[in-house]
């Protein structure tokens, strides 16, 4: 063997050992495509609707406590939730004020979802039937 052809072989051998993942990976890391949501992925965020309805003034933030508040576009809103196991989901949505406007239904999002990932930045919350409803930061 030559002095290049070893040092070839030495100089991939390198570059092949800082590909490895040095180690399993942890929840999302690493992952392409949805994957279960822990509580620190939904929390100290400012949930908005993907499709820009309300022009943000339409929200959801959940707080490390178990509540939420949000707004519909115009109406204050809040309840509960915690997480379980692989993203499992259980909330409440509270009283809201009553004032006629965009009226998003975050407070009916939150509290139908029964599964809840996250998508890169992005939030999906899964209803028992039908698509997912899609939560951007």
């Amino acid at each position: 063997m030559t002095i290049r052809t070893v040092a070839l072989a030495a100089l991939a051998a390198l570059l092949l050992a800082g590909c490895g993942t040095g180690g399993a990976p942890t929840a999302g890391a690493g992952t392409s495509g949805p994957h279960a949501a822990m509580a620190a992925d939904l929390t100290g965020v400012r949930w908005l609707p993907a499709d820009g309805t309300a022009q943000g003034r339409a929200f959801a933030e959940f707080a490390p406590d178990g509540t939420w508040t949000g707004s519909d576009g115009c109406n204050g809103q809040s309840g509960e939730w915690t997480l379980g196991d692989g993203g499992a989901l259980q909330a409440t949505a509270g009283l809201s004020t009553m004032i006629g406007c965009e009226n998003v239904p975050v407070a009916r999002w939150i509290s139908e979802a029964v599964h809840v990932e996250v998508d890169g930045p992005d939030l999906l919350l899964h209803g028992a039937t039908g698509a997912p409803v899609r939560l951007v930061r």
